[in-house]
């Protein structure tokens, strides 16, 4: 008789204890995904940027789109191009600058092909920033999002 309490025990516990794991992974993967983070749903910012930080940066109503960079890479690097794209709408600033080590540079440039732009609509924009190393001569690009919403 105290076996056929035990095993039951043993099947409760058993069976609660994977439901309790599922739930804990789950509840993990969810905050890893920033769910659960207030800035999520709102403000601006920016993810993924490795070698240059972005300081500040903004999408108008006029289709234009501004970033304050700064060079994170602690060497002079030349920027050749930056792309930002938008519902899969690709527009460039091709340059051809030198940006000193922890300094930091304004761009701004018009994105026509993005269309209508209303005040305080949301966007993710993606942006890869296309920059040389002189002291090796290799090219390399550094990708992030933009996220936050339109401004005047």
């Amino acid at each position: 008789m105290a076996s056929n309490k035990a095993q039951t025990a043993l099947e409760y516990l058993l069976t609660y204890g994977w439901a309790i794991l599922i739930i804990i992974i789950v509840g993990a993967a969810l905050y890893a995904l920033g769910v659960f983070s207030p800035g999520t749903f709102t403000g601006k910012r920016s993810t993924g940027f490795s070698q240059f930080q972005i300081v500040d940066f903004k999408v108008d109503t006029g289709e234009n789109i501004t970033l304050v960079l700064g060079n994170r890479l602690g060497k002079t690097v030349t920027i050749d191009k930056i792309v930002a794209t938008y519902k899969n709408n690709a527009c460039n600033d091709t340059l051809s600058e030198t940006f000193g080590p922890n300094t930091q540079k304004t761009y701004t440039w018009h994105c026509s092909n993005w269309g209508s732009l209303d005040l305080k609509t949301t966007y993710q924009v993606n942006v890869d920033i296309y920059y040389a190393d002189p002291d090796s001569g290799l090219s390399h690009i550094d990708s992030g999002t933009l996220f936050g919403a339109v401004e005047e």
